[in-house]
């Protein structure tokens, strides 16, 4: 049976501010427009290949492309150093733990403080970080931005709206076997639990 609803997917923090720390160890040049891309490509690569995200964000269609939308909250947060008056966004502690901004560029890139603990992650979800860096790692952030542009799963979204996890699989269909059973089944029991747990 195919979930009638979105796919949706718990928002995983600790491997998101993990994520980026990968990243911004091996990307001289990482802001938050280039780690909101590598975001996009890690996760759709794990969808393709593996049935689910990484961080499990959900994504938006936006001007400059696919957005992970809690991912970015947190990264303009940080950037902007909201102050302390301002409600903080509950994951911002986590994520500067890992990564300190540096303000001396136009677009303040992102440093890590310390290596990311890979222990978060599956071997499935390090494949698909490092592939990502290679794939797309000393890419600029307006190539990133054309590259998403070509995304089917962007494209099939009008306006701002969010982009269902099956549109990832407009990109390669030949991957739509397996895996997009996988993401269907995981969701049809998280749908079942969401409804046991409103009885």
């Amino acid at each position: 049976m195919v979930s009638m609803g979105r796919i949706v997917f718990r928002f995983e923090a600790e491997k998101f501010a993990n994520a980026v720390a990968f990243f911004a160890k091996r990307i001289r040049d990482l802001d938050k427009l280039k780690a909101a891309k590598l975001l996009f490509f890690a996760d759709k690569y794990h969808v393709l290949h593996y049935g689910r995200p990484i961080i499990g964000d959900r994504y938006h269609s936006l001007d400059y492309g696919p957005v992970p939308s809690q991912a970015l909250d947190i990264m303009n947060e940080t950037i902007h150093d909201s102050p302390p008056v301002v409600k903080k966004h509950p994951f911002r502690d986590l994520f500067e733990g890992y990564i300190s901004v540096d303000r001396a560029h136009r677009y303040p890139r992102f440093r890590a403080k310390k290596d990311p603990n890979l222990d978060v992650f599956s071997e499935s979800e390090v494949e698909a970080l490092e592939h990502t860096v290679a794939q797309y790692g000393n890419k600029s952030g307006g190539a990133l931005i054309e590259l998403s542009h070509h995304e089917p799963a962007w494209k099939a979204v009008q306006g701002y709206g969010e982009i269902d996890y099956r549109l990832f699989f407009r990109a390669d269909p030949t991957s739509a076997g397996n895996a997009s059973k996988l993401l269907e089944a995981d969701q049809e029991v998280r749908d079942f639990v969401d409804a046991i747990n409103n009885l």
